[in-house]
């Protein structure tokens, strides 16, 4: 497939007006994106009996994998309560850069962008700051994604003419987006179930129940979505009787009825409450009713996206070699966590608090489950360690020697992490958040236990009263 010219995106976003503020064009389709791999956190199950370890996160404790002090979730809960990411930049570096040393590698980077900009443009707001690089990095960007994909498209060119066909449909759509063309996207009701679990989890980090009790209400809701039907994957002209086309059109007028009404049921629970205010919402809810209808909307290039695409034509490939090595072309495309300008172009449609949580959040202290849950793994403290939300998240349901296998590290900063451990037993810390010096131990024996055999995690605990 001859990939067609990817060209920069051609924002008007750097020009200012005479406020010092960004002017958007005002024609412009806001589109919320889906989360990437490793990129957003997922809150949606809590891990329970965990309590202590929660309180214990407000006493600088080292992430177990990258040995960063993780931060005090609560922390994060109060720059929501008080709307921090909100503010000019100004305000918002001297609330950030105590956190600056927390922060992982790519949000660092843009955090000092951020302060860089500070001095220049003190009044700017976060989205400022990303509309104003926007375009710069979307050239960066676009270097990086360019070269994969016309090595995924030469790939392709191996498949059956069936699947060969349904990719070039894919890239079409693909360079749609990455030119900034309007596309129309099929409604999908497992897609919006899931943003919206999404947009959930970051409600639930704020200390407000009726925006939570709303969220629950409105998923409940979206259940009720019909998913597409077989009759929606024929097209009309491919069918030969008048009858059973009448019979379509009308099945899809009612399918397109039903989604509408759910969705009105949807917005009118949020009309009148604080979600309102959540512009990752009604992007979506506007996004989700443009689909329903079919209306054409500009969507930004999403990877996960992509590669969830790619592989449900992989998936019907007999040839696995060809499915493997073009998943695995597609995992090279830059995540928004390794790569500055994938995470800049991410964040180029959000709002400023949603850019202030991204920047923030990956290092915000969360329970991992030694043993993953799903693999059995006990809600339990014998089952717990401290590490930052994005090795949590990244990590998925990894077992503990393949982690400790992709992250070497983590043996020494599971010793930095027991060593401040011991050194809060010993002072007193522990009683006061109703931990017992039993979980150093337990930790200990259980990361020994679950670490490779020919390369053990072994923890001093000698100082240990």
């Amino acid at each position: 497939m001859r990939i067609l010219s990817i060209i920069p995106n051609k924002y008007a976003l750097n020009v200012l007006n005479n406020k010092n503020q960004v002017d958007y064009p005002k024609n412009q389709t806001l589109s919320l994106s889906a989360p990437l791999p490793a990129d957003t956190v997922s809150f949606g199950r809590l891990a329970r009996n965990a309590e202590p370890l929660r309180r214990l996160m407000a006493y600088d404790i080292p992430d177990m994998y990258s040995g960063k002090v993780v931060i005090d979730p609560k922390v994060l809960e109060d720059f929501y309560e008080k709307h921090v990411f909100s503010r000019n930049i100004k305000n918002i570096v001297k609330t950030i850069v105590k956190y600056e040393n927390s922060l992982h590698t790519v949000e660092k980077q843009f955090f000092n962008i951020v302060k860089n900009m500070a001095k220049t443009n003190p009044y700017y707001k976060l989205e400022d700051v990303v509309r104003k690089i926007a375009p710069e990095h979307n050239s960066k960007l676009l270097e990086v994604q360019r070269p994969i994909f016309e090595e995924i498209s030469e790939l392709a060119q191996e498949m059956p003419p069936e699947q060969y066909k349904e990719f070039n449909n894919l890239m079409n759509v693909i360079n749609q987006k990455l030119n900034r063309k309007p596309v129309q996207l099929p409604f999908s009701a497992k897609e919006f179930q899931y943003k919206l679990q999404r947009i959930a989890d970051e409600v639930a980090q704020k200390n407000n129940p009726n925006e939570r009790d709303i969220m629950r209400r409105i998923i409940a809701l979206s259940k009720q979505m019909p998913e597409k039907s077989l009759d929606e994957f024929v097209a009309l002209k491919d069918i030969k009787s008048k009858v059973k086309r009448n019979k379509k059109v009308k099945n899809q007028r009612n399918l397109i009825r039903k989604r509408a009404e759910i969705l009105t049921d949807i917005e009118v629970n949020v009309s009148g409450t604080s979600l309102t205010n959540n512009q990752e919402l009604i992007r979506l809810l506007s996004q989700t009713r443009s689909k329903i209808y079919n209306i054409p909307l500009v969507v930004p290039f999403n990877r996960k996206s992509f590669i969830y695409e790619l592989r449900k034509i992989t998936d019907t490939l007999d040839n696995t070699k060809l499915a493997h090595r073009l998943v695995q072309k597609a995992v090279k495309l830059p995540t928004s966590h390794e790569n500055l300008s994938a995470f800049i172009m991410k964040c180029v449609e959000y709002s400023s608090d949603k850019i202030g949580y991204n920047m923030i959040d990956g290092s915000r202290g969360s329970i991992d489950h030694l043993i993953p849950y799903v693999k059995n793994g006990k809600d339990s403290l014998e089952n717990y360690g401290i590490s930052s939300a994005y090795y949590n998240s990244e990590r998925a349901e990894r077992s503990m020697v393949q982690q400790l296998k992709k992250y070497p590290k983590a043996y020494i900063n599971c010793q930095k992490q027991v060593d401040r451990l011991i050194e809060l037993c010993n002072n007193g810390t522990f009683k006061k958040v109703n931990l017992s010096k039993h979980y150093i131990i337990n930790f200990v024996r259980r990361m020994y236990n679950l670490s490779p055999k020919e390369h053990r995690l072994e923890l001093n605990i000698d100082k240990l009263k």
